[in-house]
């Protein structure tokens, strides 16, 4: 039985040029940076069964444990080296999180990964910036002007300056997004790990910079490092100033 998600993806890419991907990584950490992945598909991708069968357990990156999640980035990697598909990812820093708030900074990793992975198609699938008259256009595609499907994982993002379609769960619907998922998750572990050897008191090797209780404890006998986002530690440092209930930085995830 051919992956979900396959079936999903294939069924747009026979009317499509095909499909690109995009998701992310770390928006909801109290440190390090938030990835994106990106990931290509062409049309093309879906007429072979070995791709198919390479493709049979492509998931959301949060439903594997780490190491499985490692041989599936492999296996992403090893289809791009073959020519099947093209993949990047893109990277936002603590300094442009604090500047330009999680949102921004999300979006950000994402335009960065979504030009790389054009670059590297050699423009096979180019970014369209986003105009309105695309946007409130309704006229159905034909053979002839055949169009990229763009999606990214959510809700659209106003602040991504190209043309995309948001899927809600999309990690775990499109083959597409649940690469470029796992593109962005064992990018930003493996960061991660790296800073760990940097910061051993804060357990980043095994929290990946999320709230877990070491994190935590960590933080409130060590205090802040480099890493730390401080606009969302507003509400754990002693003495700072509470985040605003609508403020997108405090919407925390400690998972």
């Amino acid at each position: 039985m051919a992956n979900p998600r396959w079936t999903y993806d294939r069924k747009e890419a026979k009317r499509s040029l095909g499909i690109v991907g995009v998701d992310e990584a770390g928006r909801g950490c109290l440190a390090g940076p938030v990835v994106a992945g990106a990931v290509v598909l062409p049309a093309e991708f879906f007429l072979k069964a070995a791709n198919r069968k390479a493709c049979s357990e492509m998931n959301d990156s949060k439903q594997f444990a780490e190491e499985r999640r490692e041989k599936l980035y492999t296996v992403i990697l090893s289809l791009a080296e073959q020519g099947e598909l093209f993949w990047a990812s893109g990277e936002s820093s603590i300094e442009e999180i604090e500047t330009e708030n999680i949102v921004g900074a999300t979006c950000l990793a994402m335009k960065r990964a979504m030009d790389e992975v054009s670059a590297k198609s050699e423009r096979l699938w180019s970014p369209e910036p986003k105009s309105e008259e695309d946007l409130f256009s309704t006229t159905g595609s034909s053979e002839d002007d055949k169009k990229w499907v763009v999606r990214v994982d959510g809700r659209p993002m106003k602040r991504l300056p190209y043309e995309h379609q948001g899927l809600v769960k999309g990690d775990t619907i499109s083959l597409a997004i649940a690469m470029g998922s796992l593109i962005a998750k064992v990018t930003r572990d493996r960061i991660m790990r790296k800073f760990a050897e940097e910061f051993p008191a804060y357990d980043f090797a095994s929290n990946k910079g999320y709230g877990s209780p070491n994190h935590l404890k960590a933080l409130k006998e060590n205090g802040v490092t480099r890493l730390h986002r401080r606009r969302f530690l507003r509400n754990l440092l002693p003495g700072s100033e509470q985040p605003k209930r609508d403020d997108p930085q405090s919407q925390l995830s400690f998972e």
